[in-house]
């Protein structure tokens, strides 16, 4: 093999050096694309953060919104049967009267439920219902006509009473 001339030497030596400064030019810009990049990244995850935290926010917001939706649905929903009972009730007062009955003894039958109870019980709810003005007394002798009629069955148990509707 032939030995290079000087200036081929120098050349290829300076070719040599300006192939090394080309790879380093290329090895700093390459850390800057790498930086950029990093940068970039941190900026993106950073972005998406914020943009999750709104979203769970809004959730947040759109929860608490639907619990107060359920408790206005909840309350509705009360008030509607509580003007289904009234409806029952009020329905029950202006009826017409049983055949064999008055109009109070009437009522009165419309009004008690079928389940069996005492005759204070029984009173306390007419006077819930709205039978202000009507006594103690008046109520039991309503009862004992109801039962001589057929409408109620009265059954001793112990010291005290307890009456039950009879479908007719």
């Amino acid at each position: 093999m032939a030995l290079l001339k000087d200036t081929e030497r120098e050349q290829l030596r300076q070719l040599v050096k300006a192939c090394l400064l080309e790879i380093s030019k290329l090895k700093i810009e390459l850390k800057k694309s790498q930086n950029e990049t990093t940068v970039s990244s941190e900026t993106e995850s950073i972005r998406i953060k914020v943009v999750q935290e709104e979203f769970n926010n809004h959730l947040i917001k759109k929860d608490e919104e639907i619990a107060q939706l359920q408790d206005i649905i909840q309350n509705k929903e009360d008030e509607i049967a509580e003007l289904e009972k009234i409806k029952v009730n009020f329905e029950a007062i202006i009826s017409r009267p049983k055949k064999d009955l008055t109009s109070f003894q009437s009522q009165i039958y419309l009004l008690l439920p079928y389940d069996e109870d005492t005759s204070e019980n029984l009173y306390t709810k007419l006077k819930t219902i709205g039978f202000s003005e009507l006594s103690n007394e008046n109520f039991e002798h309503a009862l004992r006509n109801l039962e001589r009629k057929g409408y109620f069955i009265s059954t001793p148990e112990g010291d005290r009473v307890l009456w039950k509707k009879i479908e007719k």
